[in-house]
């Protein structure tokens, strides 16, 4: 079993009390001549009762398993110690392997979804991921129903149910981000909580996308035309917080997310200019983004009234903390626009505008705080901020210009 065998007592409270590491020696331990496979296992700061065996049905030729059985400290006795060793073989001669058992207890009392769930959110919290309120909120109600399961007992049929039944209903986006989010989660439990030996989730892929559906896409993404812009620019009223907002997206080009988290505290003095700093918890990238304020968005923040409950630019009327019901209120400013779009479509509107207007490629992309592609992104930290602001100047004597323009 083991190199030190050549050290064989009966051990008895006397040997574990006075036992040492001889000199030289790492590791060291005084085999029972009562009990086979256990002994006393030294170490330069400690000592452990350990029980060597071959699990039910391993040939001689196989590997002994170890297990530690405890502590002078936690065992009282030497004899008692033996007892659970004997304990232990007599499981063992009935065909049980308890080292595998007491491995399979550990990983049951960390392996329940919800438990699993709150650790997760804290691994994105610690990677300052942008979106996990967001992942964690899809995660939770999908896998309400499965909450209090072992997540070995989590089937890929069980995860099917759930994206067939959001596609019955004609939520294929939703399916979608639940298999990707969910794809992460179970990953996750794999390889880093270690709870799981294969990822049920692997082999669901969303169905390939049919030309009629490239082409539906493609109709829903999509920049507006001049016209489109001004009739939603008239139709999100100043006078209301997601008015204001709405006019925020089409002259900054920030994603919703970002705005709606916006204070007044990140606005920062450039010069005789100022810009709003998002810091990286908010950004899709993962990194501070300075946000040029143009003359025609300066005015626009001017008209956002201050609330006592909050400093967020545009708060909710209601709670004063950030915006929410976004479908309700886009569907409202599609009905009185007449014009059928998405938030995501400000944003595109703006970056196709930047492009017509002469703005390099560059710019235009990090005027929306894109990321560069592959080595200019390692090498080039330049954030350009000179060529920015002139940029959302002009897209802003654009806008101003487009939506005064009359029929």
């Amino acid at each position: 079993m083991d190199s030190t065998l050549e050290n064989k007592v009966k051990l008895t409270d006397a040997v574990v009390a006075r036992a040492a590491l001889p000199p030289g020696r790492a590791d060291y331990i005084i085999w029972d001549t009562e009990a086979r496979g256990f002994g006393l296992r030294v170490r330069p700061s400690s000592k452990s009762f350990i029980l060597y065996y071959r699990p039910p049905g391993a040939g001689r030729s196989s590997a002994p398993k170890r297990m530690k059985l405890g502590t002078p400290q936690t065992i009282k006795t030497a004899t008692e110690a033996r007892a659970i060793a004997f304990q232990y073989l007599g499981d063992i001669a009935r065909g049980k392997d308890p080292a595998a058992d007491r491995s399979e207890q550990k990983r049951r009392e960390k392996a329940k979804i919800s438990d699993l769930l709150d650790r997760y959110e804290k691994h994105l919290t610690a990677r300052n991921y942008v979106a996990r309120k967001m992942v964690m909120s899809l995660l939770r109600t999908r896998l309400a129903g499965h909450l209090d399961k072992d997540v070995k007992e989590l089937r890929g049929a069980d995860l099917a149910a759930i994206t067939e039944r959001l596609e019955a209903q004609g939520l294929n986006g939703a399916a979608d981000a639940f298999r990707a989010r969910c794809r992460a989660f179970l990953s996750w439990c794999l390889t880093s909580a270690k709870v799981i030996d294969e990822n049920p989730s692997f082999g669901q892929r969303k169905q390939r996308m049919t030309r009629a559906d490239k082409l539906k896409v493609g109709r829903k993404a999509r920049a507006l035309s001049d016209d489109d812009l001004k009739k939603v620019w008239i139709a999100a009223d100043p006078g209301t917080v997601f008015g204001r907002l709405v006019r925020f997206l089409i002259l900054s080009g920030c994603r919703r997310a970002e705005a709606a988290a916006a204070t007044r505290a990140w606005v920062v003095a450039r010069d005789e200019a100022q810009s709003i700093v998002f810091p990286a918890e908010v950004m899709k990238q993962g990194a501070a983004f300075e946000l040029p304020i143009s003359k025609p968005l300066e005015a626009l923040l001017a008209e956002c009234k201050e609330d006592s409950r909050s400093k967020l630019f545009f708060p909710s009327s209601r709670t004063g903390g950030q915006i929410s019901g976004w479908t309700k209120f886009v569907d409202k400013l599609k009905k009185t626009s007449g014009v059928d779009f998405k938030l995501h479509d400000l944003r595109r509107t703006m970056r196709t505008g930047l492009s017509a207007l002469g703005v390099s490629t560059d710019i235009a992309e990090l005027c929306i705080a894109h990321a560069r592609p592959g080595i200019e992104r390692v090498y080039n930290h330049d954030q350009a901020e000179a060529a920015k602001r002139e940029a959302l100047e002009l897209w802003g004597s654009f806008v101003s210009r487009a939506v005064l323009t009359k029929n």
